[in-house]
């Protein structure tokens, strides 16, 4: 199998970087290298994003839901192109990427902390770090971007879910990587003090070099493996093949995550001619909705709560009261911290939460034909899903609580389907059952049931 220009190019970006670094920074070069890996690692984590979202088939796996369960856009059809240079992205795999987003804040939040405290003060003075970071942010930009191209090229992202080429170990080390930078740091810091600064550079040089012309000859190597059926990721990891089946992170991330269940929705039928009438959500309605999401873990519109977010909410409402009892002991600035924390996550949980109340529901539109019932979202210009109105039974109204979120002027129109589509055979399969928060529910179930009787 010959070589990948694109991955040896990639490889060659960062590397030439770090050699460059190893010259400039004498005995600080192996801080200077491990910054620039961490930016290496930042942009991988950016790309591991970007494959998922592009993957046309989903996984039944189990979202994280301890936080803000986004259900409702795991089954979504239809996919947004945002430039011609990439193939569209589904925002059914927006749920699968939030894992990654955690993982870039939890990373850039620890690291920077290191960087701004441990990290030798000779470094920032040293004239070649604006180098480093802006020639690290570009190297691993470009490498990132070589490789992404490789996974379009080869087509992957049309056979295979987007968790099939994920580089899992590295995104581990991103996550503990303000340990790593930390032990390199205090070890360039011991060895200067006891050696001093002619062996200390001479030793520091001789492994950052080592560590560099290793990442190097990895990539070349790598570079002869290409993204095939999923086994392997950009880098030649094989992720999910048998080499890894028998260890212990593969042994881990199958009890927490399960047997992956690949699908691809299937397309719901839809006529020809124009439905005698539509009816849409209502904006305040949708906007509460998410609100109301966020708080109570789940619940809204397909009544599935997340056991996660219950118990992280407990979790939180605990802590409040711990902060309540600190506050009657005299601690106001410990009460003031938790309730600083607390509200800020709240409002990004409920910001958030509205978005992806308004992304799942929001944009769809109920189009009422002769034999059946069709969601189409407008947004994505795709029809969601479709039932004949002989296959639904118990049509009834919803008002208040989660049928009408802050009992505004709207409705939840509500049904249960004697068909049986292919996604309900997943463990997370696609909510069908609700209309919800139509200003006139009733006149919905009027319709139903009028054409229920023909």
């Amino acid at each position: 199998m010959g070589r990948s220009r694109r991955l040896v190019l990639a490889t060659l970006c960062v590397e030439a970087v770090a050699m460059a670094s190893i010259v400039a920074y004498g005995y600080l070069s192996l801080v200077a290298v491990a910054v620039l890996y961490w930016i290496d690692l930042l942009f991988l984590s950016f790309r591991a994003m970007a494959q998922r979202l592009l993957a046309r088939k989903t996984t039944s796996k189990t979202v994280f839901q301890a936080l803000l369960p986004l259900r409702l856009l795991k089954h979504k059809r239809g996919a947004v192109r945002v430039t011609d240079k990439l193939p569209p992205f589904y925002p059914r795999n927006v749920p699968e990427s939030i894992g990654v987003v955690l993982l870039i804040v939890v990373s850039s939040i620890s690291t920077a902390y290191v960087l701004a405290v441990q990290v030798p003060s000779d470094f920032w003075r040293n004239p070649f770090t604006p180098f480093l970071l802006v020639g690290g942010v570009a190297a691993a930009a470009a490498k990132s971007w070589l490789i992404l191209k490789e996974h379009i090229a080869s087509g992957v992202h049309e056979t295979e879910p987007g968790d099939a080429v994920v580089p899992g170990k590295r995104l581990l080390v991103l996550t503990l990587y303000a340990g790593i930078l930390y032990l390199v740091s205090e070890g360039t810091v011991g060895a200067l003090s006891q050696n001093g600064v002619g062996a200390t550079r001479n030793g520091m040089m001789f492994w950052a070099s080592v560590l560099v012309l290793l990442r190097l000859g990895y990539g070349v190597r790598a570079s002869r493996i290409r993204f095939v059926d999923g086994e392997t990721d950009e880098e030649g990891n094989c992720e999910d093949g048998a080499g890894t089946n028998d260890g212990l992170l593969s042994r881990v991330k199958s009890r927490l995550l399960g047997q992956r269940d690949v699908v691809i929705p299937s397309p719901p039928s839809v006529p020809d001619r124009r439905p005698f009438e539509t009816a849409e959500p209502k904006r305040s309605s949708v906007i509460a909705a998410g609100f109301v999401n966020a708080i109570a873990a789940g619940g809204v519109v397909d009544k599935r709560f997340s056991t996660e977010g219950v118990e992280f909410r407990v979790g939180v409402l605990f802590v409040l009261a711990l902060s309540a009892l600190a506050l009657l002991n005299g601690s106001v600035v410990f009460f003031s911290l938790v309730i600083g924390v607390l509200s800020i996550l709240t409002l990004t949980l409920s910001a958030v939460s509205v978005v992806h109340m308004k992304l799942g529901v929001g944009g769809v539109e109920y189009r009422f034909y002769d034999s059946e019932l069709v969601a189409y979202d407008r947004r994505l210009q795709e029809p969601q899903w479709s039932v004949p109105y002989d296959r639904m039974r118990d049509v009834s109204v919803e008002r208040g609580l989660f049928g009408s979120p802050l009992w505004l002027d709207a409705g939840t129109v509500s049904f249960e389907r004697t068909d049986s589509p292919p996604e309900n055979e997943l463990k997370n399969h696609e909510p069908r059952s609700s209309i919800p928060f139509v200003p006139e529910p009733e006149r919905v179930v009027e319709l139903i049931r009028s054409r229920r009787r023909r």
